[in-house]
């Protein structure tokens, strides 16, 4: 089973807004919405979470991994489509999934392609 651990966590921006403060909760397998009013948090949660910032304060695991200490570790157990995702206007979707692939460090021809 799957356990994703947020606790006291914290996130001040460089400009002083405060989006998180003393987040805690606990989730396990199932699916889960994220919801609030524009300029509530959810986006900054998220892009905690999976490692694209640092909390101010607070902890995060997923299953057991700190991913504030190891962020690559949860890039590698999912995938992340934020809402405004600008993807390459000219390339097929083929292409894009080969592309981002290779960003997440599936370098093999053949095991990309056994991923498709």
């Amino acid at each position: 089973m799957n356990s994703l651990k947020i606790k006291n966590l914290t996130k001040t921006y460089a400009n002083g807004v405060q989006a998180l403060r003393n987040i805690s909760l606990e989730i396990e397998n199932g699916m889960f919405g994220l919801l609030g009013p524009n300029g509530s948090g959810k986006s900054t949660l998220m892009k905690t979470i999976v490692g694209l910032q640092q909390p101010d304060q607070g902890s995060l695991t997923f299953n057991d991994a700190d991913i504030v200490e190891n962020p690559t570790f949860i890039k590698t157990q999912l995938g992340y489509l934020p809402q405004d995702f600008g993807v390459y206007p000219n390339i097929s979707a083929y292409d894009l999934l080969n592309h981002l692939a290779i960003l997440k460090g599936l370098n093999d021809k053949n095991s990309r392609k056994n991923k498709f």
